[in-house]
Formats: structure tokens, C-alpha cells, sequence
């Protein structure tokens, strides 16, 4: 199955690497994230229903990962898998 990221979704990702790279004054934490973040996306690739929680009423699915700290919103569709949004798990929850 592909994986295709929704402009939203990269950006949040990039936003927060770039938080941390900031935050931290070293790029270390924001490679281990886009280390899990490329892994995760492996395994959705995989097996979208993997671990992943069903939002009903949104018809969407949401990956926690990476230690609970991010979540990935994303919806299956065929045979494409459309990650929607990159959120940390500190984060009010999308739904």
C-alpha cells in the first residue's frame, strides 16, 4: 500500500523537528523522531490496521508511537494510505 502525506501533516512534521533542533541546540532528537516517524510509516505501509485505533465518526485511524510522545492521523483509502495530521500526543486531541 502507498503512503502519501497531506500538506498539513508534513508541515506539522517538519514544524516540530524544527522545534526540537531549535530547542535542544542539536538536530539528535529531531533525527530519532524522523527515525520512528519513517519506521511507522514502513509498518502503515505494511498494514494500515496495525496497532492503529479507529476514530468512527471520523472515519480515521490514529498511530501512537515513537514512546506514546506522536500520533499519526491517517486515512485508508483503496490501496493509498493519506497521513492527515502529525501531532504531538501532548497536544489537545484532534478528535
Amino acid at each position: 500500500m502507498r503512503v502519501k502525506w497531506s500538506g498539513k501533516a508534513r508541515t506539522e512534521l517538519e514544524n516540530t523537528l524544527d522545534f526540537w533542533s531549535e530547542n535542544n541546540k542539536s538536530d539528535t532528537y529531531s533525527v530519532k523522531i524522523a527515525i520512528e516517524t519513517e519506521k511507522v510509516q514502513k509498518e502503515i505501509e505494511e498494514d494500515p490496521y496495525f496497532l492503529a485505533q479507529y476514530i468512527e465518526e471520523e472515519n480515521v485511524y490514529q498511530r501512537i508511537f515513537f514512546k506514546k510522545k506522536f500520533i499519526l492521523y491517517y486515512e485508508v483509502k483503496e490501496d493509498i494510505v493519506i497521513i492527515l495530521r502529525f501531532r504531538s500526543a501532548k497536544q489537545k486531541p484532534l478528535f
